[in-house]
């Protein structure tokens, strides 16, 4: 009959001194060579043990939040709708979650930067023609501003009008992540995960 390799089990110390450990800098291959057990015995002790200290540790900070009533009525609404009676643990899990939310989105970043070395060009192009009307207002002439001219500006006035949509639409989606990524965090709570 074939009988499955039995590792040892972790013993309080044993959990204690992992973590420690792995504190440390020692690799998870080289903790479950010591200890005799698998890597995903060491991945599970470090979050069980991670978890154990977030949930024993003693919440003394507060935060204080004022919302206007519609903000704290959606807040409520949003808690419901995952299952969550109460502010405190909604508002406790979304900061635990918030090293996701908050995080620089490199996409994003770079988007902007394209658009903002887009809005440089049209800024010139407007600051050019901006001088030569100046100048020609100047010398008493009347401005040269013939088709080629007026077809430049609606064509950067529909670069302005693109623009604006196109942040807009940019800043829609960062939003829709964001909520997603909120939803997540309360479900989570919901359902007893950390």
């Amino acid at each position: 009959m074939f009988s499955m390799p039995t590792r040892r089990r972790l013993t309080r110390n044993d959990r204690l001194a992992i973590v420690r450990e792995r504190e440390k800098g020692v690799t998870t291959k080289a903790l479950a060579k010591q200890f005799d057990v698998t890597e995903r015995t060491i991945y599970y002790t470090l979050k069980t043990e991670k978890e154990r200290r977030r949930d024993t540790s003693i919440r003394n900070r507060q935060v204080n939040v004022s919302l206007t009533e519609d903000e704290l009525r959606a807040f409520d609404v949003v808690l419901a709708r995952s299952g969550i009676e109460n502010r405190s643990e909604g508002l406790r899990r979304l900061i635990q979650a918030a090293n996701g939310v908050f995080v620089p989105d490199e996409h994003l970043i770079s988007e902007l930067q394209g658009f903002r070395a887009a809005l440089n060009r049209v800024g010139n192009n407007v600051t050019q023609i901006a001088k030569r009307m100046n100048e020609a207002n100047n010398k008493g002439m009347r401005p040269p501003f013939g088709q080629a001219g007026l077809s430049q500006m609606r064509s950067l006035a529909g670069f302005v009008l693109d623009f604006a949509d196109q942040v807009h639409l940019l800043a829609q989606r960062r939003a829709e992540a964001l909520s997603l990524t909120v939803t997540r965090a309360l479900k989570d709570l919901a359902d007893g995960k950390e």
